[in-house]
């Protein structure tokens, strides 16, 4: 009985791997030689009511060793169509190889696309399962194609300039927001925090790329660009900047600090009766990085209050130029609903609460060195 047993789960066994390898062989696996790598995809608005997406794919064509290749080598295919699934399926006929979107991690839309419906928009990239949810979202200013089409010198072959920028391995910039595929999305369907995407601008030659911008989604339709202060500003409060510049100018004293640590913490006070209120706490510190008077180390005190009194002043008037424009990036609303549950309906009484918000913003900034000045 026991050898029957065996025998028979030894049959199973066997047809559990037959079968495996029947589905197996009819899978749509690829080798990588009959396959293209697409790193980025952009889409730009034609304003043609029949075709109006054009779709712009930028390939990576294998060149052997990095130490061989002389500069990045890349191919583009574009197509305008009803809708990118389809121009997709149009552009598979135009190579002789397998479009691969597993590689794709940056995902460009043109300027002409901030007035349409976004979230219709990007429909498509949500939907594929080979496109990545962490890939980066980003505006291309003028146009997508533009962008995708820049190939900086510093470009090495086989790499991409916008991985680095906003993966934080290459450049650290407090001017730089960083905006992924999920949670792009989440923003736009979710009451109480708004969707903020940076803004890529190029020169003329198109050698290089100028990222200090962003825009707020204020609604499907108006937008709100921040400037590069503004842009520094949000990225300083929302505890993804890396490296922040302070600049200092009171009382004969003129120097810029630069803070490498940024800790902010806040709770919404709704007191009966009495004007709501956001208090917000900010910790910083950093290093004198430059000044054009000598900076005795004795008066570390005097600096650290400048530069706590004029962060203060500017980082709640960036607070209030949100309030002013009706955005919440920074996720304020999202923060009360989590925090007041006295009612069901918390985010229409958000709505009607922060306009008349007041900030009580208190900054601490310490500075920790005047530099290695002798």
């Amino acid at each position: 009985m026991k050898v029957f047993l065996k025998r028979g789960k030894i049959l199973f066994l066997v047809m559990v791997m037959l079968c495996s390898v029947i589905l197996s062989a009819g899978c749509g696996f690829k080798d990588i030689d009959k396959r293209i790598f697409i790193v980025a995809i952009g889409l730009d608005y034609t304003k043609n009511d029949t075709k109006p997406y054009r779709v712009i794919l930028k390939l990576a064509i294998p060149s052997g060793t990095a130490k061989d290749s002389t500069g990045p080598r890349y191919t583009y295919l574009t197509k305008e169509s009803a809708t990118l699934a389809e121009a997709v399926r149009i552009l598979k006929t135009h190579i002789d190889k397998e479009l691969d979107f597993g590689q794709a991690k940056m995902i460009v839309l043109g300027e002409n696309l901030l007035h349409r419906d976004m979230e219709k928009d990007i429909d498509f990239f949500l939907r594929r399962r080979d496109i990545q949810f962490i890939s980066w979202m980003a505006i291309g200013r003028p146009t997508a194609e533009k962008v995708l089409k820049t190939e900086p010198s510093s470009e090495m072959a086989g790499s991409n300039a916008l991985f680095n920028i906003f993966s934080g391995i290459g450049t650290e910039s407090g001017y730089i927001v960083t905006t992924y595929l999920f949670d792009f999305r989440r923003r736009l369907l979710e009451p109480g925090m708004d969707a903020i995407v940076p803004i890529i601008e190029t020169n003329k030659k198109k050698t290089k790329f100028i990222i200090n911008k962003a825009v707020v989604f204020k609604d499907h339709k108006e937008k709100v660009e921040l400037t590069a202060d503004q842009t520094k500003d949000y990225n300083t409060l929302s505890g993804n900047a890396e490296k922040v510049d302070v600049k200092v100018k009171k009382k004969g004293l003129d120097f810029a600090l630069s803070v490498d640590t940024v800790k902010v913490k806040y709770k919404i006070l709704t007191p009966a009766n009495k004007t709501p209120v956001l208090k917000m706490n900010i910790k910083m510190e950093g290093i004198v990085e430059e000044s054009k008077d000598r900076l005795p180390p004795s008066n570390m005190d005097t600096y650290s209050k400048y530069a706590s009194e004029l962060s203060k002043k500017r980082l709640t008037a960036f607070l209030k130029m949100l309030q002013k424009n009706q955005v919440d990036p920074l996720g304020f609303g999202l923060r009360y609903q989590a925090t007041h549950l006295h009612t069901r309906d918390t985010y229409a009484e958000w709505k009607q609460i922060y306009p008349h918000l007041k900030f009580d913003v208190s900054v601490k900034t310490t500075v920790k060195s005047v530099g290695t000045v002798e």
